[in-house]
């Protein structure tokens, strides 16, 4: 386990955070801009030492540093693998020395080398200087050089800020293999809700320099009774396999739990595992099951529960087999349908809606 027991004030800004993480898993901290998440990574790496009140790290059982003791492991022998949102790369060094300089004094496998810079589409860079990289090529450069180092922990800090959806999906996909076959935790923080759909084990949500919501993300993300589930971009994420490619129509033909699913628009691989999500707000809810409609995506569900969260909507929690759903409705649309929990009712959404990503 990640033990971590912060304490710190910038300025008028306090950092106060006392919480244990799983130490196998992909951790997401989740919050606004200024809500204190960069401030707990930098924390959990030993920087900003001079704004510590009281601080405590442990990392499976062995303490990096506690101030009541006066314990300090220096941050290059914690062997974490580190991406700030701002990537600074050594201006005079190029692309593959800049990924090879944390390994300094430490054998490098040749083969996951080379993956890693496949993967991230950089193995025409190696060769040239940060001034001639985008800002994109330069987060995957940096991204390289983080995982490359990262012996015990992994923390990335808004790492797909500056990368385009066409790397996003293959780079997301790297992260999970990583952490799947080395076990290597990994904490990273964003706003955005899709990547947290995709990575996130262990959901950590922070708002003013304070824990709101800590567990399992495939709990938090379907209570309807918190924050983070209630917030109005609220995703949802089912597990698919593709079946084939509709050239005429231009969209994936999937199943999920045997039902039949429709995602848009670029052809995904024949019997492809395929995660997909959808925004909370983008499903619509029906009494019966319907072909005459434009939505192509119809779920037999279960209403689980309601809750009327605003004067004017409901959160619904629905389930599909095994799997849990959340959506928003007008209270108009609850009272009209009669909804009850423990109703058999159906859940709609469009293919247009649907970010499918393959695993």
């Amino acid at each position: 386990m990640i033990n971590v027991s912060v304490k710190c004030q910038f300025d008028e800004f306090i950092l106060d955070i006392n919480e244990q993480f799983p130490s196998d898993k992909i951790i997401g901290l989740f919050g606004s801009s200024g809500s204190g998440k960069s401030k707990l990574l930098r924390q959990m790496l030993g920087f900003d030492l001079n704004y510590q009140q009281q601080v405590s790290i442990q990392f499976n059982s062995k303490t990096w540093q506690d101030k009541a003791t006066k314990q300090f492991e220096l941050t290059e022998k914690r062997g974490i693998g580190y991406l700030p949102q701002t990537v600074d790369l050594f201006s005079y060094l190029n692309v593959e020395d800049n990924i090879k300089f944390g390994t300094k004094n430490q054998s490098l496998d040749s083969d996951f080398y080379k993956t890693i810079l496949l993967e991230l589409d950089i193995e025409e860079l190696t060769k040239k200087l940060p001034n001639q990289l985008s800002g994109g090529q330069k987060q995957r450069v940096g991204l390289a050089r983080a995982v490359i180092s990262a012996k015990q922990l992994l923390i990335l800090d808004e790492p797909f800020s500056a990368i385009g959806e066409d790397h996003k999906p293959q780079i997301m996909r790297l992260l999970k293999t990583i952490n799947k076959n080395s076990n290597l935790p990994i904490i990273f923080s964003s706003h955005n809700r899709y990547e947290h759909a995709y990575l996130t084990e262990h959901l950590v949500n922070i708002d003013n320099g304070k824990v709101t919501q800590s567990g399992a993300y495939s709990k938090l993300s379907t209570d309807i009774n918190n924050s983070f589930a209630q917030a109005p971009g609220a995703v949802n994420h089912l597990e698919a396999k593709s079946v084939s490619f509709d050239d005429d129509y231009y969209v994936n033909q999937l199943v999920s739990q045997d039902v039949q699913l429709w995602a848009g628009f670029q052809p995904i691989e024949k019997d492809r595992q395929v995660h997909l999500e959808v925004r909370a707000k983008d499903i619509s809810i029906a009494l019966t099951n319907t072909n005459n409609t434009s939505i192509l995506n119809c779920l037999p569900v279960k209403l689980v529960a309601s809750k009327e969260i605003s004067r004017h909507q409901y959160l619904l929690k629905l389930a599909f087999n095994n799997t849990y759903l959340i959506a928003f409705i007008t209270k108009k649309s609850f009272i009209d349908l009669k909804l009850k929990d423990d109703m058999d009712i159906f859940a709609l959404f469009k293919a247009v809606s649907v970010l499918p990503i393959s695993n």
